[in-house]
């Protein structure tokens, strides 16, 4: 185990997009030694974060200063969560649908796919409408908009170059794939919509704080609801004739079980555009 703690030891508030990488890079490298699932969702999240860096630093962003800041309060929610889920004595910030995310993240019955989903479902549905709310203004909600979307162009940017990886060491997600016409439309599409919601969200509660704390336990609520359908697709009664859970036990039965393994290729894709380095 490489003198690595079973328990994932407090990450350090993150004041910029670097410290962000430096906590995802903690989160891979502890996942990796203690063959954790939760892993996988934070290996997608340092690929959009490097990718977001790089467009900081090319200037895409209209306000590159709130973009940066905005990106460090964002992942906090998800470095909360895990602070409080490992330390719960110190933190209470464990909102629900982190806390079906990770629960059971030494088991491997669920895929990675499923639990890059989970994540994605709790960082962007719940977490991203709070933190937009938090750096934006109701005076720059359509300057804040234009640079809100174009970070959902940049995530989509990675999704082929995921997907193709993940596929390598789950061939079942093949079948999924030729379900898919065009998967990274389709998926930049959801990410849209996902992320509209959010800023939907932040809007409303810019616009009606004093109804915040209600429109949030509703929303909670509903995230976490759907975090366990992404994990447990089999235990939902209303679905078990669908061919969901199907689907998922056939990928499961062809995926490399060797999380560590698994983890260490994914960490190890370059960004859309960038060299392979062999």
């Amino acid at each position: 185990m490489s003198g690595q703690p079973s328990t994932l030891t407090p990450l350090a508030a993150a004041a910029d997009v670097d410290d962000v990488i430096r906590n995802l890079d903690r989160i891979i490298d502890w996942s990796i030694h203690t063959h954790s699932t939760i892993g996988y969702f934070a290996v997608l999240y340092k690929k959009s974060t490097l990718a977001v860096r790089k467009a900081l630093e090319q200037g895409r962003f209209r306000d590159v200063e709130r973009m940066e800041r905005f990106d460090a309060v964002f992942a906090q929610r998800y470095f909360d969560a895990l602070n409080a889920y490992f330390h719960p004595s110190e933190s209470s910030r464990l909102t629900l649908p982190w806390a079906v995310a990770f629960v059971g993240h030494n088991e491997t019955e669920s895929t990675m796919l499923q639990h890059m989903v989970a994540g994605l479902s709790a960082h962007i549905n719940f977490d991203l409408g709070i933190a937009a709310a938090e750096v934006m203004e109701p005076s720059e909600q359509k300057e804040f908009e234009y640079d809100f979307d174009l970070i959902n162009e940049i995530v989509a940017e990675q999704v082929r170059d995921m997907l193709n990886a993940v596929e390598r060491l789950s061939p079942g997600v093949l079948w999924l794939r030729r379900l898919i016409p065009n998967e990274v439309k389709l998926i930049g599409g959801l990410l849209a919509k996902f992320r509209k919601a959010g800023f939907e969200y932040a809007a409303y509660v810019a616009y009606h704080p004093d109804k915040a704390w209600e429109q949030t336990v509703r929303h909670e609520a509903w995230t976490a609801a759907v975090n366990d359908w992404y994990l447990h697709p089999k235990n939902n009664r209303l679905l078990e004739l669908s061919t969901v859970p199907v689907l998922v036990r056939a990928i499961a039965s062809r995926e490399n079980p060797d999380v560590s393994a698994n983890l260490r290729a994914l960490d190890a894709i370059p960004l859309a555009g960038e060299p392979v380095h062999v």
